[in-house]
């Protein structure tokens, strides 16, 4: 099982490059689990996107259509508070709740946020797929 992050996720959805297949090829076979915020930040980051004119919208609306046929499993993030909190130090709670979650299910972090990979003190592997 892996732990995807938004960045991640997104670039799974719409990307169209290298680092998108690396996340597709490294997603293959893996149980792919994410807490259930995914779907809001997703759609905030595509609504970005779009208004920044670097996605049509008409893709993004296809990237949150697809996303409900991704066998993405979604967790409470309730249960995960008590270790969102204690990161807050080193970063947000959004990002803080991929971490805990997969600390949670001793799982795999996959990001292309390379500050993650070099926060101390996380309980989880962090595969940066940027490096």
């Amino acid at each position: 099982m892996i732990v995807l992050d938004t960045s991640a996720l997104v670039t799974f959805l719409v990307g169209a490059d290298a680092l998108a297949e690396k996340v597709r090829t490294v997603s293959i076979g893996e149980r792919l689990a994410a807490p259930h915020a995914v779907d809001l930040e997703r759609a905030s980051t595509l609504r970005g996107l779009v208004l920044g004119g670097k996605l049509p919208a008409d893709e993004a609306r296809r990237a949150l259509d697809l996303l409900g046929i991704v066998k993405l499993r979604r967790y409470d993030h309730v249960p995960l508070l008590p270790r969102i909190w204690e990161l807050r130090h080193n970063m947000g709670p959004y990002g803080a709740a991929y971490v805990a979650l997969a600390e949670s299910l001793d799982a795999d972090l996959v990001t292309l946020d390379s500050k993650i990979a070099r926060i101390p003190g996380l309980g989880c592997t962090v595969r940066d797929l940027r490096e």
